[in-house]
């Protein structure tokens, strides 16, 4: 009986997160309440107060279960890379994980590519999101410069932040590309724009790496 009862619960639980990763995909954090979330997941809203307490704790719920299995893919696609890797590798065992699980990791994958493409750079969320990603974050800051020594950690850090901002664009699979080009181009193949976006992400830090070589040493400013 208890272990029947526990299966309950967890599935209890992934309906309401895959509930509220679509629901919040698709419109906001600030739109969607708590009662939309019950319909849409066919439980009682008390379960959820139950489970997650708030929205606020059920948003994080849903970043962390899937943050959780794509650190996973990444650590283990950077444990095989041998010798000395370049910029190219490395950012490729970064975001082929990602892409590898938004093809083949069902449909709740495409709802949270959409979701952080969404909040990732929201003040609102920034740490929250952060937080869950900080170990692969650090692994990468530390392989771009190992990969090309002329990176300062400034340069590797600032160039991280335009990665994960391209990163998000690519995930979210959204209408931009077939608007600008007039239908004869889209997103929605998501190996077509990742073939385009590893050589333009490379070039941009090999760009980055040789503007520090080329720049005088900068005192830095704190604010």
């Amino acid at each position: 009986m208890a272990g029947k009862t526990t299966r309950n619960g967890d599935n209890t639980r992934t309906a309401i997160l895959d509930a509220a990763e679509n629901l919040f995909a698709a419109a906001s954090f600030d739109i969607v309440s708590m009662r939309d979330v019950a319909a849409k997941a066919k439980v009682p809203l008390g379960l959820i107060n139950y489970h997650f307490q708030s929205k606020e704790k059920l948003f994080e719920a849903i970043i962390a279960r899937r943050s959780d299995e794509l650190n996973v893919r990444r650590r283990e696609a950077f444990a095989t890379l041998d010798g000395k890797p370049d910029l190219r590798q490395v950012l490729d065992v970064f975001l082929r994980p990602y892409l590898e699980l938004m093809l083949e990791g069902g449909p709740g994958w495409r709802a949270y590519g959409r979701l952080l493409a969404q909040t990732g750079q929201s003040d609102r969320w920034t740490r929250l999101i952060t937080r869950h990603f900080k170990e692969t974050q650090d692994i990468i800051l530390n392989a771009l410069i190992d990969a090309e020594p002329r990176l300062t950690r400034e340069a590797a850090a600032r160039g991280y932040v335009h990665l994960v901002s391209i990163m998000f664009g690519i995930f979210a699979a959204n209408d931009l590309l077939s608007v600008i080009s007039k239908r004869a181009y889209g997103s929605r193949d998501l190996e077509r724009a990742y073939a385009y976006a590893l050589p333009f992400l490379t070039g941009a830090f090999e760009g980055l790496a040789a503007a520090q070589e080329a720049a005088p040493a900068q005192r830095v400013v704190r604010a």
